[in-house]
C-alpha cells in the first residue's frame, strides 16, 4: 500500500510556490527538456510523482511508494537488455504468450525506433554522469554503438527507418543532451553530421515518406506548406522538428504556400505553428482538432473527434515551451487548450484513468490527460486550485502506469497492451513493444520534469479525501461541443457527454469519424470502465441496432442531428436522430449509405443506463433483421439468461449486474473468449478481455410505409459512491 496522505487541500494551496499564485495569468519559462536533480531523499514524500517516476536519490522505489519498480528502473532495465546481448539486433523481448519477439532488428515497423532509443537511453545516460557512475563509460559505448548502427545506410535507404516521430525525439535526446554539456562526448562530429542531414521534417511534406537519404530539396526549393503527406497532427510533429533544429543551432528548409504568401516570409518553426493554428482554428467551430480533416472536403466527411483532438492542442504547446518560442504561445492558443482543459476536467477519477473511447488508448488514453494538464501548468490557465487537482491526478496516473499497465510477471518484464486479453491498434502491434516502452516512460519522466521545475518535486499529492470531495463536486453531466449546432459548415451534431455516477465516468461521444465509424470505439454507445469497452480495429453490433439487409449489415454510426442533453428528476436525458444507417465496413462508399432512421433515447440514472432506438424508413423495401450485442467483462461461468435478460456476478473486473432488452424476437448467451479454438479477437479491449456476450436478434420483418420499431436495453451496474 502506498503511504496514507496526509496533506489537506487548504495546505497544500497555503504552500505552493510563489510562482503558482498567479499562474491563471502567468506562465513558467523554464527549459523543461533537461533533466531535474531529484530533490533530497528526506524530502521526497514515498506517494509522489518524483517517487514513482524517479524514485529515491539511487532510482530504487521508496519505502511505501507500492510500486514494484520506478520509472528509471524501468528504462534501466531496457538498457541492460541491450547492452548484455552480444548482438543487439538479436534482442527478444517475451511477453509469454508463445511468440517472443526481436524488438531491434529492422522488421519491427516501428518507424520510430532509433529516435525512440537515444531518447529512453539518454535519460539513463545524463543521471550516470551527474552521479559520476563508474559504469558510465560501459553504458556511453554501448549507446554509441545502438546510435551508430541505426543511422547506417545502403545506397539511397537507411537500414532503419526513423520517420516523424523518430526524428523529433532524437532531436529531444539531442537537446536534452546539450543542456547537460554531454552532445559532443556521447556524439561524434561525424554523427552529428549525419544527424543534422537526416533529422529533418521533409519527410512528412511532398508525394510521399519515402525514407531516402535526404528527402530535402537540394536546391533549397521552398517545401510546400499544404504538401503534408500524413494526418494533419503531424504539423505538430514537424513544429516540434524544426523548433529543436533551430534551438541546436542547425538551419531549416523553408516553405512556401500558394494561398497564403505569409508564410514564405517565416522561419520553418514558426510558418508551421501559424499552419497549425489555421488546422485547429479552422477544422471545428469548437476549437478541437478535426483529424479527419484532410480526408475530403465533403462535410460529411469530416469530423472525427478523439483522443487527439484533445490532446494536439497539448503537445503543440509542449514543443513550444521545450524550444524556447513562449512568445509565439498567443491567447488563441491558450483558448484551445483551456477548452482541452474543460473537457478532460469531468472526467478525472481516482484510479489515474484517461480516455475510454476512440483509437490509441490504453496506456496512451492515460497519458494524454497528464500531458494535457502539464502544458496547461506551464502555460500559466490553471488555477492555483487545478494544479493540485492536475498534479494529484497524474501521479494517480503514473501509480497505475507501474501497477497496471506494466506487468513485471512477464518473462521479459515490459509494458502490456498486447497479452492477458489486452488488445491495441494495429498501429501500435506488437513487434513494437520495445519503442512502446520507451516512448510512454518518456512522457512520464519528461512530465516529472516539468512539475519539479514547478515546485512539485517529490510532494505529496492532496489528501485522498480532499480529491474525492473535489470529484464528488463535479457535474453531473457536462455537454462539451466539437462543432456548434448552428455552425452552418458542420450540419451534423459532434459532442462529448460525460456523465458521473458516483465515481463512475460514462462518456457517450457522437463523432463521425469516417476512417473509424465502423469499428467499436466510434460507436455511439456509453464507455465506462470495467463495464462497457471498444475493441480496437474491430466491429460487432455493441449496444447499437445492427442491421441486415440485401446480404449486408448497417450500423447508425454517424449522420447524428438534433442532439439534446437534459436533466430531468435526477437523470440524464440523451436524444438524437441518425439519418442514415453506414455500411458496416471500413472506409465504405457514401453511396452504399441506407435510407433508415434511428431516433435514440438514452437515459443515465444512478446505477442504470437505458437506450432506446425506434427505427423508421419511407422507402426502404424488402425485409431486415435487427442485432444488438452486450459484451461484458463477467466471467462466463458466473453469468445466467434467462429469456431477453442475463444477470452477473459482480466482481472486481466487472461492475454490470443486469442486462435486458425489449423489442426483439431471441435472444443468447455465449463465451466470448475464444473463437474456433483460439482467443476471440474481438474480446480484447485494451483494459483486459470481455467474457461473455448476450446475443438479441428479430426475425426478418419489413417496414411498411409510417411505420416504426422501437428496441430497448437496460444496462445496471453496481454504484460505485
Amino acid at each position: 500500500m502506498r503511504s496514507p496522505k496526509k496533506s489537506a487541500l487548504t495546505l497544500a494551496l497555503s504552500t505552493l510556490p510563489a510562482l503558482l499564485i498567479g499562474a491563471c495569468g502567468g506562465s513558467h519559462h523554464d527549459d523543461s527538456s533537461s533533466t531535474t536533480p531529484p530533490p533530497p531523499a528526506a524530502t521526497l514524500a514515498a506517494n509522489s510523482l518524483q517517487a514513482v517516476v524517479y524514485g529515491a536519490p539511487d532510482t530504487s522505489v521508496p519505502q511505501g511508494a507500492g510500486i514494484p519498480v520506478t520509472m528509471m528502473g524501468q528504462m534501466r532495465a531496457l538498457f541492460d537488455l541491450i547492452r548484455k546481448s552480444p548482438d543487439f539486433t538479436q534482442v527478444v523481448m517475451d511477453l509469454g504468450d508463445g511468440s517472443p519477439v526481436h524488438v531491434l532488428d529492422t522488421s519491427t515497423g516501428d518507424k520510430f525506433l532509433p529516435g525512440k532509443l537515444a531518447l529512453g537511453l539518454s535519460y539513463i545516460l545524463i543521471d550516470m554522469k551527474a552521479k559520476g557512475d563508474p559504469q558510465y563509460a560501459d553504458y556511453l559505448a554501448t549507446y554509441q554503438k545502438i546510435t551508430t548502427a541505426m543511422m547506417q545506410s545502403s545506397g539511397t535507404k537507411y537500414t532503419y527507418a526513423n520517420t516523424s516521430w523518430g526524428e523529433y525525439y532524437y532531436l529531444v535526446a539531442l537537446n536534452n543532451l546539450n543542456a547537460h554539456g554531454m552532445l559532443n562526448e556521447v556524439f561524434s562530429d561525424t554523427m552529428l553530421a549525419t544527424l543534422q542531414k537526416r533529422l529533418t521534417f521533409c519527410d512528412m511534406f511532398g508525394p510521399d515518406a519515402s525514407g531516402a537519404t535526404d528527402t530535402c530539396p537540394a536546391d533549397g526549393t521552398p517545401i510546400d506548406v499544404a504538401s503534408l503527406n500524413t494526418a494533419q497532427n503531424y504539423y505538430a510533429v514537424s513544429y516540434g522538428i524544426a523548433g529543436l533544429r533551430q534551438k541546436l543551432g542547425w538551419s531549416n528548409p523553408g516553405f512556401s504556400s500558394a494561398s497564403d504568401p505569409a508564410v514564405a516570409t517565416m522561419g520553418a518553426r514558426d510558418a508551421l505553428l501559424y499552419t497549425l493554428t489555421k488546422h485547429i482554428r479552422n477544422d471545428s467551430s469548437g476549437g478541437f482538432s478535426d483529424e479527419a480533416s484532410n480526408k475530403s472536403s465533403t462535410y460529411y466527411d469530416q469530423a472525427r473527434f478523439d483522443r487527439y483532438s484533445t490532446l494536439l492542442i497539448g503537445e503543440v504547446v509542449e514543443r513550444t515551451f521545450e524550444m524556447d518560442n513562449q512568445a509565439n504561445l498567443t491567447p488563441e492558443l491558450k483558448g484551445y487548450l483551456r477548452k482541452s482543459v474543460d473537457l478532460i476536467l469531468p472526467q478525472l477519477n481516482a484510479d489515474g484513468q484517461g480516455f475510454n473511447y476512440g483509437r490509441s488508448i490504453g496506456p496512451y488514453g492515460d497519458s494524454a490527460f497528464m500531458e494535457v494538464l502539464t502544458a496547461a501548468a506551464n502555460a500559466g490557465v490553471l488555477t492555483p486550485d487545478e494544479m493540485q487537482i492536475a498534479y494529484t491526478f497524474i501521479d494517480k496516473a503514473a501509480y497505475r502506469f507501474d501497477n497496471f499497465w506494466y506487468d513485471p510477471s512477464l518473462p521479459t518484464p515490459s509494458v502490456n497492451m498486447w497479452v492477458k486479453g489486452r488488445g491495441t491498434d494495429a498501429y501500435r502491434g506488437k513487434p513494437r513493444v520495445m519503442g512502446e516502452n520507451f516512448s510512454l516512460l518518456h512522457q512520464y519522466m519528461y512530465v516529472n520534469n516539468w512539475w519539479n521545475k514547478l515546485g512539485f518535486g517529490g510532494k505529496a499529492p492532496m489528501a485522498d479525501a480532499d480529491f474525492t470531495s473535489y470529484l464528488n463536486g463535479l457535474p453531473h453531466y457536462t455537454l462539451t461541443w466539437y462543432n456548434q449546432p448552428d455552425d452552418a459548415a458542420h450540419p451534423y451534431s459532434a459532442a462529448l457527454l460525460t456523465v458521473r455516477d458516483g465515481k463512475r465516468v460514462i462518456n457517450l461521444n457522437l463523432s463521425q469519424a469516417p476512417d473509424y465509424n465502423s469499428f467499436t470505439p466510434y460507436y455511439p454507445v456509453p464507455f465506462s470502465d470495467k463495464l462497457i469497452y471498444g475493441t480496437t480495429d474491430l466491429g460487432y453490433a455493441l449496444l447499437i441496432p445492427q442491421v441486415s439487409y440485401n446480404g449486408k449489415t448497417y450500423i447508425p454510426v454517424t449522420y447524428y442531428k438534433n442532439l439534446n442533453v437534459q436533466e430531468i428528476n435526477g437523470q440524464v436525458v440523451v436524444s438524437f436522430d441518425t439519418a442514415k444507417f453506414r455500411q458496416a465496413t471500413k472506409n465504405a462508399p457514401y453511396t452504399t449509405d441506407l435510407d433508415l432512421q434511428a431516433h435514440t433515447v438514452l437515459t443515465f440514472g444512478s446505477g442504470t443506463i437505458t437506450r432506446t432506438d425506434t427505427l423508421s424508413s419511407a422507402t426502404l423495401t424488402g425485409s431486415v433483421a435487427v442485432e444488438t450485442d452486450f459484451t461484458s467483462f463477467a466471467d462466463f461461468p458466473s453469468t445466467s439468461a434467462s429469456g431477453f435478460n442475463v444477470n452477473y456476478a459482480n466482481t472486481a473486473d466487472s461492475a454490470a449486474t443486469n442486462y435486458g432488452t425489449t423489442g426483439f424476437d431471441n435472444c443468447a448467451l455465449s463465451n466470448f473468449d475464444t473463437m474456433n479454438g483460439a482467443t476471440n479477437p474481438l474480446s480484447t479491449t485494451p483494459v483486459g478481455q470481455l467474457h461473455s456476450n448476450f446475443a438479441c436478434t428479430t426475425n426478418p420483418f419489413t417496414f411498411a410505409a409510417g411505420t416504426s420499431r422501437s428496441f430497448s436495453w437496460t444496462l445496471k451496474y453496481a454504484a460505485s459512491n
